[in-house]
């Protein structure tokens, strides 16, 4: 049967994809660089970006301190010293350089060539023999560390003509340009024409076949990737190279990336390539945003030290994957994504259901045919391609068995359609034959049926409610899995035993999603949230029934499973509303597989699964389908380094008693006076593909004795008044399955003690001290009452003090600077409060959001300052018409979040439209402009949701349907 659409991706990775809704400050990325960290740094046209997993912290132009940021703001190129303390970055206008723990910045002059000499910088390279070389347009550079300055090494004696790149093989350095190859002569200091006349070249990296040769890999404008030999004999450059006509994407090569597993990635204006194993052959296309691949420019290219690929792009940010653990392949199957059923064919083919139809896949190419677009329905003709729910296929009558919404279908071979041939008007979920022939029909509401086709009647039918699964068995029996507990029926004697009479483990309460038999002589049995289950009896005794619960502590008692795959060594694989989780053979090892691991986001319909004969595992979700071979899947060791990212202290000026905020240098100790009063320490781990599930431990040696745990929107400790002395600071981090990261970040803090307590002048004390009592003996009684009182008030006054300072920084930790509103972390305090009021007493609550409309707008006409103001006075106008016990907060950019406690949607949604209003009768004058504007809301019950999370997740997609509804509205 053919199969004309083929898909021509074979090695597909996920990528997780950040752009300025994540908070990088331009689309576009132009080159990238890692520090010491393992933090990640960014080009673009905004200056550079230091990521470290959560945020984005930008450096642009520097203003008053030349420190402080770039000379110009577009950052063209970036690369890290070869220790990773220093992030080179190239502009129009020179380059510069960032200290990453100071997080100061140097500018170096280049040496001038002509008086009308260019600094613009297009290429920096640190090539394997720790050279820094710099590219000027036609002029190359390099960094001398002796001097700490920059060397003119040549330069292209054509003034039409730009060096590009460089690359060094056996101490010969060659030069990549617009023109051609070139080798430089380091005697003469000039530019020796290697080849290639005229052809425009983009990109040089060495690499090695074998164990002797050394080779290039060229990237050029016209020819495609090119893998050069420099010590063969003359060749032609379409010999080597590997064009568009051959599988790439696009001629045009921005980058070239030498993974180190040997696969070689091209970055080109139209998409990304691999080239498997070091060869210019089996060319694969990646996909990113599951794009056309013509609709991603990629810029830049760049592997972590921890294996991570980070593809920077022209116009959508950047994207992260982790070839190593992207185990599965999913993709959409023709035109449809909900694929509803997947069922085994001959030649190890597979018949996909999905809203769009009929399909007939190829696990081993990706390539599909559609087999039946639409179901003809008895009623009016009527066509729905939606009615496919499951399907089953009788290999022996070799015919296509299909349950729909109008009744039981069948694959007509000559007209390719689906035919309704029984069962009209019953709605059907499950599906299947038994040893002779008997068609059983699980419906969703009308019961089970059991078919006869010979005689074209039902012989059997139970009325139970919606049937999830049908497992037949030898003879007459049939597993029935439904919403409603378990059964076994019998077609010969009508006989439906409930197994909930048996074991109070499965009761009738208890969603059944799946029953499968198992080599070791039972069955696997899945449910929606009530666990996963081993059940065994003798033959078909229903008494000698035996139920124990796998696993019952995991996130498996949480979660729906969809279906369940034992493997050949009996590990099982099984699909869940969350991802794919891995079950080893000893049930002692759970594993769980997500979108970093090509998994699908939204999970896996219940039932949905397919099993080829070359033992190809396939799940359909929401997404499409997932394809791996369990053979192939393996664990890769969860070792993220953690690390600091920010270090404050609040210092206090012991002059006049104010209190000020001080940066400190990232390192591994700190030095705390007696007026630096508090200390605030942020970490971050360098798990940059799931970032958003770690939690984080931590703990300051020998001033608590426990770890203190918090999540990753939490990630400072803050520690005041340390008493003098050696502390040891240590966080780790721990991941959704539990397991603590081997690596730790440690920091040394010392606090000094004041001069006064020093062991010399402690003896001076004791000798005062034995002075001063000596003396009091014949000092009166007044005295002493007086020195007494005056002590008293300096210690009072010394408390109120450190009150004071405390509540400050209570007040810093909670408030908006910029609005003077709550923050973030404080409303989510009050929104987990207001939670637990709800949960234990049924206080309810209303979220409500809200969006100041085109704010970009009025950013870019009047300048962000008139933004800032507009922002400020918008959000005193919101709290101003809120009651007390109302919470207001600015969540982010111009939205706020309100929490309203005690309101319902509707009493929420009045209050929501007075706000809209108010904003819209609002005119903020900021001479000399008068700005009006309006605002967008979303607005929830927590009473509809089983979390905040889930609630304001809610209002927030209302948001979006107000934006794009017009605006200026309020949508509950």
């Amino acid at each position: 049967m053919a199969l004309p659409y083929a898909y021509a991706q074979s090695f597909a990775p996920t990528f997780q994809t950040h752009n300025t809704d994540n908070g990088l400050s331009h689309v576009s990325i132009a080159d990238i660089a890692e520090d010491k960290y393992g933090f990640l740094w960014f080009a673009s046209q905004s200056g550079v970006d230091k990521f470290d997993g959560y945020t984005f912290r930008n450096f642009g132009m520097w203003h008053d301190d030349l420190s402080t940021g770039l000379q110009t703001l577009t950052a063209l190129q970036i690369e890290a010293s070869s220790d990773g303390q220093y992030l080179w970055i190239g502009t129009f206008s020179g380059l510069s350089r960032i200290d990453v723990d100071t997080e100061k910045f140097k500018h170096y002059a280049l040496p001038a060539t002509t008086p009308f000499n260019k600094s613009l910088i297009n290429r920096i390279k640190l090539t394997d023999d720790d050279q820094l070389w710099i590219i000027s347009e036609r002029h190359l550079y390099r960094y001398v560390k002796q001097t700490d300055s920059i060397e003119l090494v040549t330069y292209l004696p054509s003034s039409t003509s730009t060096i590009t790149d460089v690359e060094v093989i056996k101490g010969t350095l060659y030069v990549a340009s617009t023109a051609g190859l070139y080798t430089l002569d380091a005697e003469n200091h000039s530019l020796q024409l290697l080849g290639f006349n005229d052809i425009n070249f983009t990109r040089l990296v060495a690499t090695t076949q074998g164990l002797k040769k050394h080779l290039l890999w060229l990237g050029t404008v016209t020819h495609g990737a090119c893998l050069f030999d420099p010590s063969a004999p003359p060749q032609q450059l379409d010999s080597v190279c590997t064009p568009s006509s051959q599988g790439l994407s696009d001629n045009y090569i921005n980058d070239i990336l030498l993974q180190r597993n040997g696969d070689v990635w091209i970055a080109t204006e139209r998409g990304i390539n691999v080239l498997r194993g070091h060869t210019n052959k089996q060319v694969s296309h990646i996909m990113i945003n599951h794009k056309h691949h013509s609709d991603e420019r990629i810029s830049s290219l760049y592997e972590t030290n921890a294996g991570l690929i980070v593809v920077g792009t022209k116009d959508d940010g950047l994207a992260l994957s982790n070839p190593l653990q992207s185990h599965f392949y999913s993709s959409e199957v023709g035109e449809g994504r909900f694929t509803a059923s997947l069922e085994p064919y001959k030649d190890n083919l597979v018949w996909v259901a999905n809203e769009k139809g009929l399909w007939l896949y190829n696990p081993q190419d990706k390539s599909y045919s559609r087999q039946s677009e639409l179901i003809k329905t008895a009623a009016n003709n009527d066509t729905k391609s939606d009615n496919v729910l499951s399907l089953h296929y009788d290999n022996i009558q070799d015919a296509l068995w299909v349950t729909t919404r109008a009744g039981l279908a069948k694959l007509n071979k000559t007209t390719q359609e689906l035919e309704i041939v029984a069962l009209h008007g019953k709605s059907g979920y499950s599906l299947d034959i038994d040893s002779s022939g008997d068609i059983w029909y699980g419906g969703y509401s009308d019961g089970v049926f059991v078919y006869r086709p010979s005689q074209n009647t039902v012989v059997a039918q139970w009325p139970l409610s919606l049937t999830t699964r049908v497992l037949t068995e030898n003879g007459d029996y049939a597993w029935l899995s439904t919403v409603a507990g378990l059964y076994l029926a019998n077609k010969t004697t009508g006989e439906l035993t409930s197994i909930a009479e048996y074991t109070d483990k499965l009761s009738q309460k208890t969603v059944v999603t799946w029953i499968s038999r198992s080599e070791r002589g039972g069955y696997w049995v899945g449910t929606q949230a009530s666990g996963l289950y081993f059940l065994t009896l003798d033959k078909y005794d229903a008494s000698s029934i035996k139920v124990t619960q796998i696993k019952s502590e995991s996130r498996l008692s949480d979660i729906s499973i969809g279906a369940i795959v034992e493997d050949s060594v009996l590990g099982l694989w099984i699909s869940t509303i969350e991802g794919i989780a891995y079950l080893s053979p000893d049930f002692k090892n759970l594993s769980y597989f997500g979108t970093e691991n090509g998994a699908i986001a939204n999970g896996y319909y219940i039932g949905s699964v397919a099993v080829t004969g070359d033992n190809t595992v396939m799940f359909g979700g929401a997404g499409g389908i997932t394809q791996f071979d369990p053979q192939q899947v393996g664990n890769v060791t969860w070792a993220p380094q953690v690390h600091f990212t920010d270090i404050e202290v609040v210092h206090k000026d012991e002059n006049d008693g104010t209190t000020s905020q001080q940066k400190q240098n990232l390192g591994s100790e700190i030095v705390l006076t007696p007026n630096d009063i508090a200390l605030s320490i942020a970490f971050s781990a360098t798990d940059f593909m799931n970032a958003n599930e770690l939690r984080y431990a931590y703990k300051l040696a020998d001033f608590e004795n426990s770890w203190r745990y918090t999540d990753h929107k939490n990630r400072v400790a803050t520690y005041t008044n340390l008493a003098p002395g050696h502390y040891r600071f240590t966080v780790r981090a721990i991941n959704n399955k539990n397991e603590w990261s081997s690596a730790q970040a440690q920091l040394e803090v010392t606090v000094v003690p004041p001069w006064y307590d020093k062991p010399l002048w402690r003896i001076l004390f004791v000798w005062l001290a034995i002075l001063v009592v000596s003396t009091i003996i014949w000092l009166r009684f007044a005295t002493l009452k007086r020195r007494s009182e005056a002590l008293a008030l300096k210690v009072e006054e010394k408390t109120r003090d450190l009150e004071a300072v405390v509540e400050k920084l209570t007040l810093l930790s909670t408030q908006d600077p910029l609005t003077g509103l709550k923050n973030r972390r404080y409303f989510t305090e009050r929104a987990k409060a207001a939670w637990q009021g709800y949960k234990r007493h049924g206080y309810p609550f209303a979220l409500l959001i809200i969006d100041i409309d085109f704010f970009k707008q009025i950013n870019d006409n009047y300048g962000h300052q008139v933004g800032d103001i507009v922002l400020t006075k918008i959000g005193k106008a919101l709290e101003a018409n809120l009651r007390e016990s109302d919470v207001i907060a600015r969540w982010g950019g111009e939205e706020f979040l309100i929490l309203l406690p005690t309101l319902n949607l509707r009493e929420a949604y009045y209050v929501a439209e007075k706000l809209r209003k108010t904003v819209a009768d609002l005119v903020i004058d900021v001479p000399p402009y008068s700005v009006q504007t309006t605002i967008t809301s979303g607005v929830a019950d927590i009473r509809d949701y089983d979390s905040v999370e889930a609630c304001i997740h809610a209002v927030d997609k209302k948001l979006y349907q107000g934006k794009e509804s017009g605006r200026n509205t309020v949508i509950t």
